[in-house]
């Protein structure tokens, strides 16, 4: 299946989440199942956000699963370019682009859009606006770096539109931004943090992207684990046997064969065993293999050694 194919199929299912930016900065997109939305073949657009992709053909998926906290994974799809054709702007300064001509909404063309000047390589942040109160805060701003202005806080209050934008597309997020301590929104919301923006990571060091390759947007299918608003829930055997499909397609083959190489050594009751040639994505799959077996066999005296040896965390 190709990138386009698998933005068309999954665009369409309420249960899965995207999302565009960098380390310090994401903007994500989601909506509930009864939500009013507007589909298109590679989008979705609603009251509170929305998402376009495109054009796809160059792009590569790559799935990928990650351990989180208590005892949990995460998964996802990342849709990617080389460096050389996912490069955008890269601006350092607050800069005013003029009207948003891409916006996904017609009636917000017209708006003001500012690169915030994050200085990420492959992605731009930036805000939208017609107020004229948010428009003379940006004005003031332009020609410097965010952080050397009292714009980062400024915008937390007026919360005008976040559109972030790669060569794949766009996120916007209509939402409001919580306070420092408030919330994270059910729906489509950004996260844009102060203490690690400017890091020159692309994404997460535990996501085994390939090397040349920026991820451009990502995907996130329905979890196994939790529900839509990121809430534990018994285990769904179904959600997780599709995401493994994807990750047999499209995943790592070198984690591919970590997890199998567990899940053997774990159903033959064979004791721990490290493997020095793993890399750190190795080890990492090897412990979401071992959090998995949990749920699908349940508990043995093998699974509780390599826990101990693996994933005592």
């Amino acid at each position: 299946m190709s990138a386009a194919e698998l933005v068309t199929r999954y665009i369409a299912d309420p249960q899965a989440g995207w999302a565009i930016g960098t380390f310090g900065a994401i903007a994500e997109f989601h909506r509930d199942a009864e939500e009013p939305v507007v589909l298109r073949q590679h989008g979705a657009v609603t009251c509170r956000g929305g998402i376009e992709l495109r054009p796809l053909d160059e792009a590569r998926p790559v799935a990928w699963e990650c351990p989180a906290a208590g005892g949990s994974w995460t998964h996802g799809v990342a849709f990617c370019l080389p460096r050389e054709e996912g490069a955008m702007s890269g601006r350092t300064v607050v800069t005013e682009l003029g009207p948003d001509i891409g916006a996904l909404r017609e009636e917000e063309r017209d708006e003001i859009l500012f690169d915030l000047g994050i200085g990420a390589a492959h992605c731009d942040i930036c805000v939208r606006t017609s107020d004229s109160e948010i428009l003379r805060a940006l004005r003031a701003a332009a020609g410097q770096p965010l952080l050397d202005t009292a714009l980062f806080d400024t915008l937390r209050d007026m919360s005008p539109a976040r559109v972030f934008l790669s060569r794949l597309g766009r996120v916007e997020v209509c939402m409001s931004i919580p306070g420092p301590h408030g919330r994270t929104p059910d729906g489509p919301h950004t996260h844009v943090l102060r203490k690690i923006l400017g890091r020159v990571r692309t994404h997460s060091a535990n996501l085994p992207l390939p090397n040349r390759l920026f991820p451009c947007a990502e995907m996130f299918p329905a979890s196994a684990i939790r529900d839509m608003h990121g809430a534990r829930q018994p285990f769904d055997s179904g959600r997780h046997d599709a995401f493994q499909r994807l990750l047999a397609d499209y995943g790592d083959a070198s984690c591919l064969n970590a997890k199998r190489e567990t899940t053997e050594a774990v159903r033959s009751g064979r004791p721990p065993r490290e493997e020095p040639s793993y890399t750190r994505s190795q080890r990492l799959a090897r412990r979401v293999a071992l959090r998995q077996i949990a749920h699908i066999d349940g508990p043995s005296p093998a699974l509780a050694a390599w826990k101990n040896a693996f994933d005592c965390a």
